[in-house]
């Protein structure tokens, strides 16, 4: 049985290094086109989010990927050296946190997980879910060391505190960490009661640290005011957009909500391999108190992190990788210590099985090993034509948000004309009063410095937003474009427009 388990360990292992040497070649995608453009805007034009440039991520993704940008220059090739460093580091503080439960556990957790994530390639790279994982992983560790020392529960509590700083409801982790410590075997002389409320306002305390720094930061530098207008007046709009891009309200929403939630985004076949593992945890295996303890705040973290999607309402893939992450250490925990080699063959054959129906190979993989381009046709003309054509002071205004436009411009180091990275908000809400303002500030920012190059990609995977109160039309950016410029680049998917 243990040779069993070693040769699955060691297969698994060999998977992620094949697939991490693959993911070197994989281009800057997704979100991460938008985001470490405005990295770049940050570092070049000392533009700062919400003051300089609209947009409605929290303080800590700027701060992540304005990091990763001056880490890597924003080179693609650098960028995905450090996405690989950053995942070796979860995988080692997972490893780190799951040795209490055996070394086989630790390695199935770490290994399954990094290949889960290297499954969604280019598209799940550095997503905030996995950012996030990183501070949580490491409040993790600190936890389960099982310290009563206030300085090591206020730094359980910022870790908690620098993952809500990415996306405010990762902190729906801190409940069980927070109920959970009271039932430790470490109590003071103070009594049980009065160590829970020094445990729980060192780990509140702690939570807040990161989180008032860097308010009081947005506050010197301006930041604030602008932050608080988009989070009042835009954030609650944007929680009306689904997972398929459609607006939805009222019982609509919530009947779509109700309906997502207990799908857990195809991630369900985890759950039984995750029952049996904390079955065997809690039951069979020869551990303490702190043991089982541990078993149920990873079973009260994959509960909570499969509600987090919820918070969103949208439902994309990489916001189950919280709850994938825990879903899988307590799957893990099949190869725990069980002693009938019977229940643990059961229990080994369950988790491969899990592993079989969920465990892919990164679908762009099979495009390098035909030896396809992974870099997207439309963002490689768009960057050809503008390193060809941009000269000393030229600004670029792209209408577009992840159609390849910002890929250009970020590998061209092109100037942003106006305040907005993409034009996504104007159409969404078209009548409500703050959007229409939003309107009204593009075109006086347009008409104010109008730049030399405007692109606009066409195409649905722009992406557009549907559903009632939207709409592709804004007559006022139709009638500046036919004005004052010529097209000089028509394309099926997209128009590039010169300045006359």
């Amino acid at each position: 049985m243990r040779r069993t388990v070693f040769v699955l360990l060691a297969l698994l292992g060999g998977l992620v290094l094949i697939e991490a040497g693959f993911s070197l070649a994989w281009p800057i995608a997704h979100d991460e086109a938008p985001l470490f453009y405005e990295a770049l805007l940050m570092h070049t034009q000392g533009r700062l989010p919400y003051r300089d440039l609209f947009d409605f991520q929290m303080p800590g993704t700027y701060a992540a990927f304005y990091s990763l940008g001056l880490l890597s220059d924003f080179d693609p090739l650098r960028i995905r050296i450090l996405d690989l460093m950053l995942l070796a580091a979860l995988l080692a503080l997972t490893f780190l946190w799951m040795r209490g439960f055996g070394w086989q556990p630790a390695v199935a957790a770490a290994t399954l997980f990094g290949l889960k994530y290297l499954e969604g390639g280019p598209s799940m790279a550095l997503q905030r879910e996995f950012l996030l994982l990183i501070p949580l992983a490491l409040g993790l560790w600190l936890y389960m060391r099982d310290e009563s020392l206030f300085s090591h529960r206020l730094l359980i509590g910022a870790c908690f505190g620098l993952a809500a700083l990415l996306k405010p409801h990762a902190a729906i982790g801190l409940l069980p960490v927070l109920i959970l410590p009271a039932r430790g075997s470490n109590m003071s002389r103070e009594g049980p009661a009065a160590t829970a409320a020094i445990r729980t306002l060192a780990i509140l305390g702690g939570f807040l640290i990161p989180v008032a720094t860097v308010f009081v930061w947005m506050w010197a530098t301006g930041m604030l005011a602008p932050f608080l207008e988009i989070a009042l007046n835009y954030w609650p709009l944007y929680s009306q957009i689904n997972g398929q891009l459609v607006v939805t309200t009222g019982a609509a929403r919530w009947g779509l909500i109700l309906d997502q939630v207990w799908r857990l985004g195809g991630n369900a076949v985890w759950l039984l391999p995750a029952v049996v593992g904390a079955y065997v945890t809690r039951n069979e295996a020869r551990q303490g108190q702190s043991a089982h303890r541990n078993v149920l705040l990873l079973i009260w973290l994959a509960a909570s992190y499969a509600l987090y999607p919820a918070f969103s309402g949208q439902f994309f893939q990489y916001h189950y990788l919280p709850f994938m992450y825990f879903g899988i250490a307590l799957s893990s925990l099949c190869l725990g210590g069980l002693r009938d080699l019977k229940r643990r063959a059961g229990a080994l054959a369950l988790l491969l099985a899990a592993i079989l129906v969920s465990v892919r190979i990164p679908a762009v993989m099979f495009a390098q090993l035909e030896g396809k381009s992974l870099i997207e046709g439309r963002a490689e003309q768009i960057a050809a034509y503008l390193a060809n054509h941009l000269e000393q002071g030229d600004t670029v205004q792209p209408l577009d948000w992840t159609g390849g436009a910002l890929q250009a411009m970020l590998a061209t180091r092109a100037h942003l004309a106006t305040s907005f990275v993409f034009d996504f908000y104007f159409y969404h809400h078209v009548s409500d009063p703050y959007i229409q303002g939003l309107r009204a500030r593009f075109m006086e920012e347009l008409r104010s410095e109008p730049p030399t190059y405007v692109v606009e990609v066409t195409m649905m995977d722009k992406p557009w937003v549907a559903g009632p109160d939207t709409s592709r039309e804004f007559p006022e950016l139709r009638q500046f474009l036919a004005e004052r410029y010529t097209v000089a680049v028509t394309r099926g998917d997209y128009l590039i427009y010169r300045r006359k």
